[in-house]
């Protein structure tokens, strides 16, 4: 059996799936603060690779999905005001809530 394009980059985008959730569960386990920080790094590599591998089989038709409705679609802009306030909606960054300690 031959893999084309399409399986190879789902195999990929599935792959990314996993790993980002791993990333996310160490990053909550993490006590050490470098070691959070290396994690934390590595899953928004991680997400970037997933969302450039998302936005090609989209745009190839490899990977349909469902227009948000309903309560899915109302939750999102309500969630974004719901955010702690030591988070930035970008990831890219975390600040300590503890102003003493320095943010990762």
């Amino acid at each position: 059996m031959r893999l084309d394009d399409k399986d190879i980059m789902t195999d990929c985008l599935n792959s990314a799936k996993f790993v980002s959730t791993n990333y996310h569960r160490a990053i909550l386990e993490a006590s050490n603060d470098n070691i959070r920080n290396t994690f934390f790094r590595m899953h928004n590599g991680t997400l970037a690779m997933q969302k450039t591998l998302f936005d090609l089989m989209h745009q190839r038709g490899w990977y349909q999905v469902e227009p948000a409705t309903g309560v899915g679609a109302q939750m999102q802009p309500q969630m974004q005001h719901q955010a702690p306030h030591h988070y930035r909606p970008e990831m890219q960054q975390f600040q300590s809530p503890n102003p003493n300690q320095p943010g990762f």
